[in-house]
């Protein structure tokens, strides 16, 4: 896809293939934001955003899971660009492993795998609204 979306002063989009399913399936290739002056990067996320990324993920791996979820949704290439540029760290959360955020990883893990986040929705929405059991998924995870 073209882009006509501009990088930040001080940056450039590098085209890079970027692949999910660990590794195994390409997604093509996607822009992916790369700092050049430390000051305009500095300007561009302020203060806090240095320090929390600090204490964080690199940039590369954060934008590399936008361009992997962005195309896995047929995102433009102008769209994964933007939400780079749009991107602000946040402050890493270590927290204890609930049922609930196992659940949330999963399906995350299960949108990017198959691409099919509709699905994976319809199925979760059959699961809460009790359509699909207890015992319906015990027998499909045994």
């Amino acid at each position: 896809m073209s882009r006509t979306v501009q990088a930040p002063t001080g940056a450039r989009f590098d085209d890079e293939e970027v692949r999910t399913a660990k590794g195994t399936q390409s997604l093509g290739l996607v822009p992916i934001l790369v700092w050049e002056d430390h000051e305009a990067m500095a300007a561009h996320y302020g203060a806090q955003g240095l320090l929390d990324m600090a204490d964080g993920t690199s940039l590369r791996v954060s934008f590399q899971s936008i361009a992997r979820r962005f195309k896995a949704a047929e995102k433009s290439d102008d769209e994964i660009a933007n939400a780079q540029i749009a991107y602000r760290p946040g402050k890493r959360a270590a927290g204890v492993s609930t049922p609930e955020s196992r659940a949330a990883r999963s399906a995350r893990a299960a949108v990017e795998k198959t691409g099919n986040s509709e699905a994976i929705t319809a199925l979760l929405d059959k699961i809460s609204r009790g359509e699909i059991s207890a015992e319906d998924l015990a027998q499909l995870t045994s």
